[in-house]
């Protein structure tokens, strides 16, 4: 029987030979700097490898090779599970114990195949016909469903912390992460329709397609990525006399009080000393400046201003930036010079801010506020 070459398996050699060599580069630079991109390295080849089988069916492989029968395919169990503790790793928490244990399902999926697959034909044929092959995956892409939803709920806590302690939140937001698991929805959306109808050509070049796409934008983007380093430091690593003063006046049972003169003193210190114009600020750097505990100075900024810290110092930058915008003494600099002047580290950031918290650009309000 001849080789079947088609558009399909065409899509699909090509999105396999790009994830093997972007899951080696991953795993290359693992070895060399990053030891977080192993899982994305893992979680590239493994997307690469789901391509073969669909490969070696689609160009009628299988039946010149028989012995190929029942290859085994963990990419159900585990692309999402590989994915999110690549995700623990680079995030604000990595810090935290990480979550192994979802892996522990895919590989115990993955022995199982293993061992079907080096069955004799007829006997391995028998499990392929049997009621429970089909069910095997569906019930893995339901795990694997459940997996992104916890991924997704975790992204959200990342995003929640990272605004808690940096100014500078560009890049450690994982904005692109969460595009990709609300896409990964979609894929596994695609792949629940697989299994209750019929295969078109149509469809079967867009599964094609979408696959590929995906396995590059979360190569590309993986290598780009660099770990976000959490600001405040473990209690461990703190000075003793901080963590006495922490655990004898526990954050969470201020009163509101007591926060609000905490809220003055932050004020005071800001505004006098400027520090928002600093593009790289932390909240660690504010509590080492002002010799306080920096979730004591997130909780009085959040329970004071309902708000977080980007905000907080996002507002004071704002502030001076509409000084300036009208400030004959700061004619020669450009909008974006005055931005950057006042702390923003990009136009955006400070055209997002400045909008958010005027309600027009810094243009507008150049051009609209008498001097």
């Amino acid at each position: 029987m001849e080789i079947n070459y088609n558009i399909i398996s065409i899509i699909d050699i090509f999105g396999c030979l790009q994830g093997i060599i972007l899951g080696s580069l991953l795993l290359y630079t693992n070895r060399k700097e990053n030891k977080s991109t192993l899982f994305l390295g893992l979680f590239v080849l493994t997307y690469a490898y789901s391509f073969i089988p669909i490969i070696l069916e689609d160009m009628n492989l299988i039946s010149q090779m028989p012995q190929l029968e029942v290859l085994p395919r963990p990419g159900e169990w585990l692309l999402a599970s590989l994915f999110f503790v690549y995700i623990q790793k680079i995030s604000i928490f990595s810090n935290r114990k990480i979550a192994y244990w979802c892996l522990y399902p895919g590989l115990l999926a993955l022995l199982f195949q293993v061992v079907v697959f080096f069955l004799p034909l007829s006997t391995k044929m028998q499990w392929v016909n049997s009621n429970w092959y089909s069910p095997f995956f569906l019930v893995a892409l339901i795990y694997s469903t459940g997996i992104l939803l916890y991924m997704w709920r975790f992204i959200q806590e990342h995003s929640k912390e990272v605004v808690n302690q940096y100014t500078l939140v560009e890049h450690k937001e994982l904005r692109w992460v969460k595009r990709f698991v609300f896409f990964g929805f979609v894929l596994f959306l695609l792949h629940f329709i697989r299994y209750f109808t019929e295969d078109s050509m149509g469809y079967r070049i867009l599964y094609a397609s979408y696959n590929v796409f995906m396995l590059y934008w979360a190569s590309i983007h993986g290598i780009l990525q660099r770990n976000i380093v959490s600001a405040i430091p473990e209690e461990k690593s703190m000075a003793p006399t901080k963590i006495q003063n922490l655990r004898s006046n526990p954050i969470d049972s201020i009163p509101i009080s007591e926060l609000k003169k905490l809220v003055k003193q932050i004020d005071a210190y800001v505004e006098g000393s400027k520090v928002f114009e600093d593009k790289n600020l932390t909240i660690m750097g504010l509590a080492d400046a002002l010799k306080l505990h920096p979730r004591k100075i997130s909780n009085a900024i959040n329970q004071v201003y309902h708000e977080n810290f980007n905000a907080y110092i996002n507002r004071y930058r704002v502030g001076r930036a509409e000084q300036m915008l009208i400030d004959k003494n700061s004619a020669n600099l450009s909008i974006e010079g005055i931005g950057t002047e006042v702390g923003f580290n990009s136009k955006s950031a400070f055209y997002n801010a400045f909008k958010k918290e005027t309600g027009v650009t810094p243009k507008t309000y150049k051009t609209t506020i008498p001097n």
